[in-house]
């Protein structure tokens, strides 16, 4: 049987192909745009998606089960935000005594020198007289007194979410120099220090009244940034803040352009003594007359009033925070940077064994 030919319309095909040529040519070119421009051609929020999990912070290190460290020392605080008085253990008030004294910005080391350094200045506290302010404790958290200290509580307020991991970092400079004190001559030192030197310390005597053989002036060179100060101060001001403190210089808007001399200057470059008037003062008196951040500074003298040049920030006495972070930036151990600050110490392994809690230090 012959099978019969069908015949292709071409009439109808081609229009039909062309047409559909086209719609894949569009179809294809709107797919290219509309990823080079981002979009999606499906709707994805019809698809449920994975939520992403927080992070959760950083658990706070259990202190002597993490390091395998015994505590035997408690220590009386008075916290004089809270206004009471707190016992706790004595490598515990450390952490918040570093948290509080020095950024947790600074290097490892610098934080360990820290941590020497406020123990050390804590236990001669309690051994010379304990908290004159508060003599139910042992030392205080007022920095005017004793030394600044942060608790676990304003740590979480101040850091929020970096607290845990800022806890952990003091509890690793605190705990890996654990006990270690400062002594010179087998006695506990007064650690003395401060912010930033200026780029040297300073003699005690020249700030206080004993010279100290271990508080010798040294050169602080890594102190980067060093912190500076101007502070612009007109000829009427002058006048108001001197007479408040000081009205037997005798100074007034008349004599107030020649009645401020720097006479002496130590070799450090702080002021050792100033001419104010009639009287003459030591330079960190005028500090604290002009609210200057350390002794450290120049003076001129312009058409309407003075302008104070400072450099530094504290007492300059012992070791500098700033100076240390820059050492150990430069890859000094906290060892070497305590030598360094602290003339002739000797870093000893154990902490004095006196009775913290009792209120004549075990004495």
């Amino acid at each position: 049987m012959k099978r019969k030919r069908v015949k292709t319309n071409w009439a109808v095909v081609v229009p039909l192909a062309a047409v559909l040529f086209v719609l894949v040519f569009v179809l294809a070119l709107m797919v290219r745009t509309l990823a080079k421009t981002g979009y999606r051609i499906l709707d994805v929020s019809l698809t449920p998606q994975p939520t992403a999990s927080p992070t959760p912070a950083p658990t706070r290190l259990d202190l002597y089960t993490y390091y395998n460290f015994a505590e035997t020392q408690q220590i009386p605080v008075f916290d004089h935000r809270e206004n009471r008085l707190i016992v706790m253990d004595f490598e515990k008030y450390i952490i918040g005594v570093v948290g509080a004294e020095m950024p947790t910005t600074y290097a490892p080391e610098a934080l360990k020198a820290q941590a020497v350094a406020a123990r050390t200045y804590a236990l001669r506290k309690i051994l010379r007289g304990r908290c004159a302010s508060h003599p139910e404790a042992a030392i205080c958290t007022d920095s005017k007194c004793c030394q600044a200290y942060i608790s676990d509580e304003r740590m979480n307020e101040r850091w929020g979410d970096a607290a845990g991991m800022k806890y952990n970092l003091l509890a690793e400079a605190v705990m890996s120099t654990a006990g270690e004190v400062l002594c010179y001559n087998g006695e506990v030192i007064d650690a003395m220090f401060h912010a930033c030197s200026g780029g040297m310390t300073e003699n005690s005597e020249n700030v206080y009244s004993n010279a100290l053989p271990y508080l010798r002036g040294v050169e602080s060179p890594y102190e980067d940034p060093m912190r500076t100060q101007t502070v612009t101060v007109t000829f009427a001001e002058a006048v108001e803040r001197i007479n408040a403190v000081y009205p037997e210089a005798g100074v007034t808007e008349e004599t107030i352009g020649d009645a401020i001399e720097i006479l002496a200057v130590y070799p450090s470059g702080r002021v050792k003594t100033v001419r104010l008037g009639r009287i003459e003062i030591v330079g960190k008196k005028l500090r604290t007359v002009f609210d200057l951040e350390s002794a450290m500074y120049t003076m001129e003298k312009t058409e309407t009033g003075f302008v104070f040049s400072v450099k530094g920030y504290g007492h300059g006495v012992g070791m500098s925070q700033n100076g240390a972070n820059g050492m150990a930036q430069r890859g000094a151990t906290y060892e070497e940077i305590l030598k360094h600050y602290y003339t002739g110490v000797t870093i000893e392994p154990n902490l004095n064994q006196a009775n913290l809690s009792d209120p004549n230090g075990g004495q």
